[in-house]
């Protein structure tokens, strides 16, 4: 699935909350989300994978695989790991160039950043830089040889 079909199966998902919006709903459904499918070894739970610049903890690794870059991630807090699991949702299993030139829309359109205050936003875009980091480093350590000389 594309990442802007992706958003957009996100935002249906939170269009179901809009008959409770509510603090407590909306924070709840993050919770749930927390479950996610994108499980990490405790091994790639080090200093190395954290996320420099965020409150509670939360590491990201990547790997390339058919010149698609996949995520793993974790937090030890239930509402960042939500968080999280959205942006792998959207981010994970696409190339580089869709990685760092998406326009995350579903963000206004959920209005999660009217939810969170500004210590969650930042730690937020933490998140978004080092995924999409992780989405460049591993592009170029994988890239042909022949690259490298260009």
């Amino acid at each position: 699935m594309d990442i802007n079909k992706m958003q957009d199966k996100i935002i249906a998902e939170f269009e179901n909350l809009a008959t409770v919006v509510n603090k407590f709903s909306y924070f709840r459904h993050l919770k749930m989300i927390s479950n996610g499918s994108h499980p990490m070894d405790d091994t790639d739970r080090s200093d190395e994978n954290l996320v420099t610049g965020c409150r509670k903890k939360v590491w990201v690794t990547a790997y390339k695989e058919d010149d698609r870059i996949y995520f793993k991630a974790d937090s030890d807090h239930g509402i960042t790991r939500g968080l999280v699991n959205l942006l792998l949702k959207v981010y994970s299993g696409h190339t580089v160039s869709a990685i760092t030139n998406a326009d995350l829309y579903f963000l206004h359109e959920i209005k999660l950043f009217h939810y969170l205050g500004a210590s969650w936003a930042r730690d937020f875009l933490s998140v978004v830089q080092r995924i999409k980091s992780l989405a460049i480093v591993q592009h170029l350590n994988t890239a042909p040889e022949t690259r490298a000389g260009a």
